[in-house]
């Protein structure tokens, strides 16, 4: 198979296929080459193990460029096994390659881990002279960064211990939590005959322009979920009372430390810009107040919050793929050369089909290795938005390992959805300048609304609602089905005041949200990232082509340096108390247009 560009055939991006032989032919070569790997691993911690004491800036820089070849190696075939399943889950082969591929990369890690631990181990003096020497520069922040872990690290057998036992500590609670909210499936007509829904078919249904429809959806899944909602709040209250008892063995105090730690910021920076996001709760409630008026209700309930206000025209992917590298391109041309890349060589996989995954995401695969795109396009104005924030990932990952080595190339979770939205915005701005059809126009401003508040505002209730069911299990307190639901209703009032009628059952909407599940803190990080976003578009508006240099040296660091020095020459000071404001008044903007229509 070459990798020759496929040009769609009919609708849906009919034959827009990726093509993967560039990253490993096939199956029987990746199993060969992670035999290979797994043996290099071996030999590398034979040879380093109980070295770091003692070790060279010019040793240490030898040796990090063989875990970063070792990391791009592990990182190839495993983003090659999964990137297989995704478009065919159903096929043995695939589950049988991605499985192993699992299972050889925790052995992988096993014997690699002794790195990490033995380089926390060392004297701080030793290991700021290591560091600051000239021989390690490509790697500095990444040795720096480990470090700050250092106080909260155990032993090393104390670390495998730790590590051998999560699949049966917190793995089976995961996987009891996804196989629930995964197979739960309820009778509902959609007005087709009552047919099994499942949880994310049902929320589908949040989107639509029948009103009855949206209501009845939402009951369905609360009536659906209030069978296992004891069995969800006992995993949750499990996972949380395993996870404080391992901050008491490392000595963490706080129950977002590690996450901060995580995202390399600031737990005052945090603080503040949640306190920011709640203060500002009167411009979520203005638009829903609005919203009413625009649908004609007197108020407005958990049901009709996303229901669609105008309606898109249908875009083909050719044309999607037009759009997308247009607005790119006013931007720079850099980053729409790139953007056409993932095209011409065949690195996006847009066509629905039976056994592919659902939703969108880039797999950034390796340092040394393109990025991938993968999405279901259907003809509609938001898979245009959809594709420019993949897109948007992938010029992160493409410029990072142009200019990074493999251990500094990704960046963490606080600034990776910077370029994907920002990408989002140059599309939006296109697209608003260019598209005449007026229900396409007020669609797309009420959508981009919608999103940054279900983002920004939305996602810090979840992390406050985190924050009072730790608080209240460190006091003892059991999270019954009835406490976080009196948690959860309590944080979502705040949200939306009386602008929103709230139904009894959407106290059990904490229950089927898996980033609670999988990682605590997760979703502040979407809220940093998208003010963030909001604020940098806002000084493009302003600086023009002189910030689009600046932005594309912001790209070119990758995970180079913390979230705070990486934004400095950008012009956000995180320190700065108003640094939030540009992206509220950014926010405010786009609700004024909504409003006028």
């Amino acid at each position: 198979m070459t990798t020759a560009e496929i040009t769609p055939t009919g609708p849906n991006a009919a034959g827009v296929r990726w093509d993967l032989t560039p990253l490993v032919t096939d199956a029987d070569s990746a199993r060969a080459r992670l035999t290979a790997c797994l043996e290099t691993c071996r030999d590398f911690e034979s040879r380093h193990r109980g070295t770091l004491a003692h070790i060279t800036p010019a040793a240490l820089a030898a040796a990090l460029a063989e875990l970063g070849r070792l990391d791009n190696e592990l990182s190839r075939v495993s983003s090659y096994a999964h990137l297989r399943e995704s478009v065919d889950a159903t096929d043995q082969d695939n589950r049988d390659l991605s499985t192993a591929v699992d299972l050889a990369i925790v052995e992988a890690l096993n014997h690699l881990r002794f790195f990490e631990l033995e380089w926390m181990a060392l004297p701080d003096d030793v290991a700021t002279a290591l560091a600051d020497a000239p021989e390690v520069a490509a790697d500095r922040h990444h040795l720096r960064s480990m470090r700050r872990f250092a106080p909260f690290t155990l032993s090393e057998p104390e670390e495998r211990a730790l590590a051998e036992r999560e699949p049966a500590a917190g793995g089976a609670w995961h996987t009891l939590f996804g196989r629930i909210t995964s197979t739960l499936e309820v009778p509902f007509d959609a007005g087709e005959g009552e047919r099994p829904h499942t949880i994310d078919r049902l929320l589908s249904y949040v989107r639509s322009p029948q009103r009855d429809l949206r209501a009845r959806a939402l009951t369905t899944l609360y009536e659906g979920l209030e069978p296992h909602a004891d069995t969800l709040a006992h995993c949750y209250d499990t996972l949380v009372g395993d996870r404080l008892a391992m901050d008491r063995l490392r000595g963490h105090g706080d129950p977002m430390e590690r996450t901060h730690l995580r995202n390399e910021l600031d737990g005052e920076v945090v603080q503040r810009m949640m306190d920011a996001v709640e203060g500002r709760y009167e411009l979520a409630q203005r638009w829903f107040r609005a919203k009413a008026r625009i649908l004609g209700l007197e108020q407005l309930q958990l049901w009709d919050q996303y229901a669609p206000i105008g309606a898109g025209r249908e875009v083909t992917f050719p044309e999607a793929r037009e759009l997308i590298t247009t607005s790119f391109g006013r931007f720079s041309p850099s980053i729409a050369q790139a953007a056409g890349a993932f095209f011409a060589e065949r690195r996006v996989d847009a066509e629905p089909r039976t056994g592919k995954r659902g939703g969108a995401f880039c797999a950034s695969v390796s340092q040394d290795a393109p990025a991938y795109v993968l999405m279901n396009f259907t003809d509609r104005m938001d898979d245009v938005m959809t594709l420019a924030h993949e897109l948007g990932h992938g010029l992160h990952f493409t410029f990072s390992a142009q200019h990074q080595s493999p251990l500094s190339f990704h960046t963490g979770l606080a600034l990776a959805e910077v370029p994907s939205t920002f990408a989002e915005l140059l599309t939006f701005d296109h697209l608003m300048e260019t598209e005449t059809d007026p229900a396409t126009r007020r669609a797309l401003i009420c959508e981009r609304v919608e999103g940054s508040f279900a983002t920004v505002f939305r996602q810090t209730v979840l992390a406050r609602y985190e924050q009072r069911a730790y608080a209240a299990r460190r006091e003892g307190q059991t999270l019954t089905t009835e406490r976080l639901g009196e948690v959860w209703l309590d944080r979502n009032r705040a949200y939306y005041g009386d602008a929103m009628g709230l139904p009894d059952g959407y106290r059990l909407g904490w229950s089927y949200i898996p980033h609670f599940i999988n990682t605590r803190f997760y979703t502040y990080a979407y809220v940093f990232a998208h003010l963030v976003t909001l604020a940098l578009y806002a000084r493009y508006r302003a600086d023009g082509a002189a910030f689009a240099d600046r932005y594309m040296e912001f790209l070119s660091a990758g995970g180079s340096a913390a979230p705070a020095d990486l934004l400095r020459p950008l012009g956000v000071d995180l320190d700065d108390p108003e640094v939030w404001t540009p992206g509220f008044t950014e926010m405010t903007r786009m609700v004024e247009l909504a409003e006028a229509g």
